[in-house]
């Protein structure tokens, strides 16, 4: 399926009688989605497999995200339209789409080390630069040295010991 005609799915789904709470209900259900199909092969096997029935496909969906009914609409609206195998494929590009519908912003924080009082003085950064709807993952990494990488949506800010000693190198 075609980018092209992902967004114009996504933007027919967003577009409608759908609240923000019910866009944020779907975002939280694609996350739980796409963390168990990512980590479970035979989930994701039985889901893109055509042998299985459209309710048999919900039942496990279900299972996953629980019974919100705007998920639950979203994910029979994915089947069918028969894209619940590309939904599986590119969940990131999706989630994606719907972060810049929720005006949320994605950030993974790779440090050397961490404890709480980092944590406020890297959160209040963050809120300071890019808002208060952030989605924030910290990830631990030693080989970093210290100093602080960035991970915003698509681009890369390396503010770290290790970068800049590899720039330096580079030169």
């Amino acid at each position: 399926m075609s980018s092209a005609t992902i967004n114009d799915f996504l933007q027919a789904i967003t577009s409608s009688d759908s609240s923000r709470d019910d866009l944020n209900e779907i975002y939280n259900s694609l996350v739980k989605f796409s963390e168990v199909t990512s980590a479970n092969k035979e989930v994701r096997v039985f889901l893109t497999n055509d042998i299985h029935d459209s309710e048999s496909k919900l039942t496990i969906i279900r299972d996953i995200i629980g019974e919100s009914r705007p998920s639950i609409n979203f994910f029979k609206t994915i089947i069918d339209f028969n894209i619940l195998s590309d939904l599986i494929s590119s969940y990131e590009f999706f989630l994606k789409k719907l972060r810049i519908i929720l005006e949320r912003v994605k950030i993974d924080v790779y440090v050397a080390s961490l404890n709480d009082e980092k944590k406020k003085i890297i959160n209040d950064e963050l809120v300071n630069i890019w808002g208060q709807n952030l989605e924030i993952n910290y990830n631990l990494d030693v080989s970093i040295i210290g100093g602080i990488i960035l991970q915003v949506e698509d681009k890369l800010y390396d503010g770290s010991i290790r970068g800049k000693l590899e720039k330096f190198n580079n030169i």
